[in-house]
């Protein structure tokens, strides 16, 4: 038998070790990135954090509507509508640039501008800490190697009690086991999935939503008493829902989809009806 330990002996050392693998990678994986260079991150920069170029994109495209530098255009384009507003991030000046004349959204993050300014807009991320580099996210995969580890002693111990026709314990030991391999397994899966974000980065984001929570979209703000930048906090900390609320139009022409139920045409209302009355 394998160590010659007896099931519940087994199970318990195995139990013991899972703990110790699983909190040497949260350990490291909440140490990693803690430290940050330079100012926090503005509210485009903020917005890629929370829902990468996306929603920077959007929210840089929001901040010029709502200083009227960007309006809409016929079929479904938009355009630049006046100077872009002083201090603006490179992406909000970028997007204003790639609208100077009229361009449909997609045309717009396509633009060789744009692209360029989430580029730096990256490398500033990555250089200030706020996103994980290359080798911090692998040291975080590394750290979630010893829990498959300690589930491959299990499978082993497993593997030869069947093999070898050998004692591993009684039912509940063995099954104990099989069910402790299975969530090793999953857990160590789960923690190979690293974020994009650094543990300053999250940390910030946390800080700032509990900072915000009135603007939270599921607590339904009352939008039209509240600024223009209440909005664009909105959108950076929570997604890009809030800019339906107060501009449904450009929010559709900047792709925020709109998640609520249509009403039903006449012909489906129609429908609707007679299989009620069938139902009846």
């Amino acid at each position: 038998m394998l160590w010659g330990v007896d099931g519940p002996h087994f199970l318990l050392d195995y139990a013991a070790a899972v703990a110790a693998a699983l909190a040497v990678a949260l350990a490291v994986r909440g140490l990693t990135g803690r430290r940050t260079r330079g100012p926090e991150p503005g509210l485009v920069a903020r917005a890629y954090l929370t829902d990468r170029a996306g929603l920077a994109c959007q929210v840089a495209a929001a901040t010029l509507r709502r200083a009227g530098a960007l309006r809409l255009a016929e079929l479904s384009t938009m355009v630049a509508a006046g100077p872009a507003p002083d201090g603006s991030a490179p992406l909000v000046r970028a997007v204003h640039a790639a609208a100077r004349q009229p361009q449909t959204w997609a045309a717009v993050l396509a633009d060789p501008g744009v692209n360029q300014a989430l580029r730096r807009l990256v490398t500033r991320l990555l250089r200030d800490g706020w996103l994980l580099t290359r080798g911090q996210r692998r040291r975080i995969v590394l750290a979630a190697v010893p829990l498959f580890a300690v589930a491959a002693v299990g499978i082993v111990r497993l593997a030869e009690s069947a093999a070898w026709h050998r004692d591993a314990g009684g039912p509940a030991s063995v099954v104990g086991l099989l069910l402790g391999c299975g969530a090793t397994l999953l857990g160590g899966w789960r923690l190979c999935e690293v974020p994009e974000t650094s543990a300053a980065a999250r940390r910030l984001l946390r800080r700032a939503r509990r900072a915000h929570a009135n603007l939270d979209p599921q607590r339904r703000p009352a939008w039209s008493e509240r600024d223009p930048g209440d909005v664009l906090t909105a959108m950076a900390l929570f997604g890009s829902r809030p800019l339906l609320a107060v501009d449904p139009r450009f929010a559709e022409t900047v792709g925020v989809a709109d998640e609520r139920p249509r009403p039903p045409t006449p012909r489906q209302a129609a429908r609707q009806e007679r299989r009620d009355t069938v139902g009846r």
